[in-house]
């Protein structure tokens, strides 16, 4: 992130320095026996703060992050509370702060502090094999926990709906989030809008393959798989936790399996054909094949029942592909298809997630 990012937030929210410090100093009065800091890295939609006890205490617990929000990038309890009760450790307790009036109508809200280093900070290509295939069994580990949280559901499902058309039905009446209450209609536009015509067909092929299917769990997904929000064990690289739940909901099991793209590959800069100016250009890795077919075996040892649902995964992998790298992230309104110009990132990874060149 750039070095002028906490004052980008403020602006965002239509604040000022002065409203910072208000902040800042609200938080430190909730922790009067702790050190308050501001992180290095902030985020688009929040603005992160440190809380570490004093140095004479034992162990790792009282540390905290706590993070200011705008009302429409809140926190949910009820999200936090089930992230909670589906990952485990992996997902840190949340509660919501009772600050003295905060400006702009920000919401602050305290995050047990999970121990690990964000994948983002980790040069995956440069480290050892066993760490590289530690770190996908792990996030293979991580996903299974979501399908033990669905199963029981999805069993109901089958059973109540056995004689009823269900052409969509499951996703109306269990994906009723942000995302999920509208994901054909976003696929739909993404078939008629993708900057060119082997993108639209995919999407079309997804979309006739989603509606295949009469009944599939669904679970809580985080919502923004990507690396500066997966933390990893700084030594042995097994993944230890996931933070910034703000935008997961309910959605079909295997919605978020884009965030294993970025344990396989990364970015790097091409030419264009006129050489003035460079294009990204999405590279896996060596070795990213035996990794990627480490991951499904991983999955599928942890819970033996997803093999006979793999089609379908397969399918619900390519439609989070599709609903996050689709659209633009333009001010936090998701609603503008991806253009070649604009989104080069955002097109790059479309080509190179879905195989479509």
């Amino acid at each position: 992130m750039g070095p002028n990012l906490r004052n980008s937030f403020w602006s965002r929210m239509g604040l000022t320095d002065t409203d910072h410090d208000v902040c800042v100093s609200a938080v430190r009065e909730l922790y009067p026996e702790c050190t308050v800091d501001e992180f290095a890295d902030q985020g688009y939609c929040s603005f992160t703060l440190s809380v570490s006890p004093p140095l004479s205490s034992s162990g790792s617990s009282g540390a905290y992050i706590v993070q200011l929000r705008p009302a429409q990038h809140a926190l949910d309890g009820d999200v936090a509370e089930a992230a909670r009760r589906t990952y485990g450790a992996l997902a840190p307790r949340m509660r919501r702060l009772e600050c003295s009036e905060l400006p702009g109508g920000l919401r602050a809200v305290e995050m047990e502090r999970l121990a690990g280093t964000p994948l983002a900070k980790v040069e995956v290509g440069g480290g050892s094999w066993e760490r590289q295939v530690r770190l996908v069994e792990s996030f293979a580990r991580l996903v299974a926990r979501g399908w033990s949280a669905a199963v029981a559901f999805t069993d109901t499902w089958r059973c109540s709906r056995a004689d009823t058309p269900t052409e969509g039905l499951w996703l109306e009446e269990h994906c009723t989030g942000k995302v999920g209450r509208v994901i054909l209609l976003k696929l739909r536009k993404l078939a008629m809008e993708l900057p060119d015509e082997a993108l639209r067909a995919r999407v079309r092929d997804t979309i006739a393959r989603l509606l295949d299917i009469e009944d599939y769990p669904v679970v809580l997904n985080h919502g923004d798989m990507i690396p500066s929000n997966i933390l990893v064990d700084e030594e042995t690289w097994a993944v230890s936790g996931l933070v910034d739940w703000a935008e997961a909901e309910m959605l079909p099991f295997g919605t978020c399996l884009y965030g294993l793209e970025y344990l396989l590959g990364g970015f790097e800069p091409m030419f264009s054909v006129d050489r003035t100016r460079t294009e990204p250009l999405w590279r896996y890795r060596q070795g990213s094949d035996f990794l990627r077919g480490r991951f499904w075996q991983t999955l599928k040892e942890e819970r033996p029942k997803i093999e006979e649902s793999i089609e379908e995964l397969q399918c619900m992998r390519d439609v989070g592909v599709l609903l996050w790298f689709g659209y633009a992230w333009d001010e936090g309104a998701i609603d503008r298809v991806v253009n070649e110009t604009d989104d080069a990132h955002e097109t790059a990874c479309l080509r190179a997630f879905l195989d479509v060149g």
